[in-house]
């Protein structure tokens, strides 16, 4: 028998009843005990248990991710870095030029004979030009795929459209569109699927990639205090590779998968898939409906402030689905038991589900019990937050939004209003829709601490405070990313608070979320990560 104490520190229980304790005690990698008035000389009252003084840090339960990509993070580590800042130095087109030229001179990209590069935001740039086909054509003769940091769109060098075979009378299918120049030609930006008919079927090797970076991509994430990692679009290739790695130890923390595409029914109708083997599970099945705001794909009631390029001003983006479609997708899913979680942007994305889910809610009664969730969320409106209570449809909220693209939603965007509205998070507590915080990483850098304090703060990047009254509290936007998350891949019972029975599943951090100024919750540390009682992360202070 294995026991822990935790004690002399500000210990935080993601409950409501007991939101303070003051020690814990676990045994055997769960929680055994937990102390509220009753901890005085704790330290002795168990002297076979191994003694963790918190010296007045701050306890709290392991960060559950509400939605990301966790395999896409290994295989970027292989791709050019198109960010801008805080996360890269490409600020405008000639900056992102000047980047990708010189990162080609690293050695690891000289083997490769088709590039990627990801993460391109022309939100930030200076004019908000989109970079294009002859931009790429500056920095390399190989082919070369510049990604959106939205992931909905991508640029493509003329080197990259030949070796696919596309030229000028290219007729893009219906749930894609192409970027072209006023004389008619491509520009090389190529839109949500009409972006398959370039990439090619397969370059990167995912079973050598996945191998030698899945073990530093889940540390990456326990050093940010996520003890639950999820993948938001597993391929069944990565399912299989990384169920290797799981049961060969390389997984220190627990990820989930949600299956994406063709070819999954046989891993989601297996039981076994759906338990941990080796911290890996699957937990439910993805879809996409529209595409992304700041890409000017998201599928909108009304249209965009500012149409996308080689559209009218009546531009609202589209869906991937008829309803029929996405009715038979949905019922396949209820009926199998299957939770579901729908990528839904824009308003008319929400709409649709819902439609379409009250339909089969009708014909399948059982089906509130999958826990369907809407992911991202991001222009959901009042009448639809109603909806979404009364079929008890989840959400999980992009609520880095607000300060990465707030000002380019009001600009650009969504004008004023809606901009105003986006994450509605306090509005969603107030009708009752339970929802979790998600970074979608690598779209922006993992960091549930972030989230928390853009949800408590709703500050832009240029310093406006966008829709201050959707704010939240400490409390609260610490549950969205602890037992409310839990909740979401039902794992409710076994994670996300401090109570007896669950896993031992820690962070330990150097302020008090609830009581440091708001403004400052940003700059709190993780000073370790605990995972079933085990360190997984320990962050080490180094003296200059």
């Amino acid at each position: 028998m294995s026991q822990r104490l935790y004690y002399n520190g500000i210990i935080l229980t993601s409950t409501d009843e007991d939101p303070y304790a003051q020690a814990v005690l676990t045994e055997n990698g769960r929680i055994k005990e937990v102390f509220f008035n009753n901890a005085e000389n704790i330290d002795h009252r168990f002297p076979n248990a191994e003694k963790i003084d918190l010296h007045g840090n701050v306890l709290i339960s392991g960060f559950v991710d509400g939605h990301s990509h966790f395999l896409q993070t290994v295989f970027e580590r292989h791709y050019l870095n198109a960010k801008s800042s805080p996360l890269g130095e490409s600020d405008s087109v000639e900056s992102l030029l000047e980047s990708l030229k010189k990162q080609l001179k690293e050695p690891r990209f000289a083997e490769q004979e088709y590039l990627f590069a990801n993460g391109y935001d022309e939100a930030v740039y200076p004019d908000h030009r989109l970079p294009t086909r002859y931009d790429l054509d500056s920095v390399t003769s190989k082919p070369l795929a510049l990604s959106h940091i939205s992931g909905h769109n991508t640029v493509f060098n003329s080197a990259a459209l030949k070796a696919a075979g596309i030229d000028d009378g290219y007729t893009p299918p219906p749930d894609g569109s192409v970027g072209r120049f006023s004389d008619g030609t491509l520009s090389g930006i190529f839109y949500e699927n009409a972006r398959q008919d370039v990439l090619p079927q397969r370059n990167l090797n995912a079973e050598e990639i996945l191998q030698s970076g899945i073990k530093e991509a889940a540390l990456q994430y326990a050093s940010v205090g996520v003890t639950t990692a999820q993948d938001g679009a597993t391929i069944p290739e990565w399912y299989r590779i990384t169920q290797e790695l799981a049961l060969k130890g390389e997984l220190p923390i627990d990820l989930v998968s949600y299956m994406l595409g063709e070819n999954t029914e046989k891993i989601l109708d297996d039981d076994n898939s759906k338990q941990y083997n080796g911290h890996y599970r699957v937990a439910g099945y993805k879809i996409f409906l529209d595409g992304s705001p700041q890409a000017k794909t998201a599928w909108l009631s009304k249209p965009y402030k500012k149409t996308l390029i080689g559209h009218d001003k009546s531009y609202r983006g589209s869906g991937i689905y008829t309803d029929k479609q996405l009715r038979e997708i949905v019922l396949n899913a209820v009926k199998r038991h299957w939770q579901i979680n729908v990528h839904t942007n824009g308003d008319e994305a929400i709409e649709q589900f819902l439609n379409v889910y009250e339909e089969v809610k009708k014909e399948i009664p059982y089906a509130e019990e999958t826990r369907p969730v809407c992911i991202h969320c991001q222009t959901v409106r009042k009448d639809q937050l109603d909806r979404m209570k009364e079929l008890k449809i989840l959400a999980s909220f992009f609520v880095d939004h607000v300060y990465y693209w707030g000002d380019y939603h009001e600009e650009e965007i969504l004008g004023e209003e809606r901009a105003r509205r986006i994450s509605p998070l306090a509005e969603a507590l107030e009708k009752g829709v339970r929802f979790s915080l998600h970074q979608d990483t690598p779209v922006t850098l993992q960091s549930p601490l972030f989230a928390i304090h853009n949800a408590v703060n709703r500050v832009t990047r240029s310093g406006k405070v966008l829709g201050g009254e959707f704010r939240i509290s400490p409390q609260q936007a610490l549950k969205a990313v602890t037992i409310d998350a839990a909740y979401q891949i039902f794992e409710e019972k076994s994670k996300g608070s401090i109570e007896p029975g669950k896993y031992a599943d820690f962070v330990v951090l150097d302020q008090n979320i609830l009581t440091v100024s708001p403004e400052k919750i940003k700059n709190i540390k993780v000073l370790e990560t605990i995972k079933e009682d085990r360190t997984v992360f320990k962050r080490v202070e180094v003296d200059i």
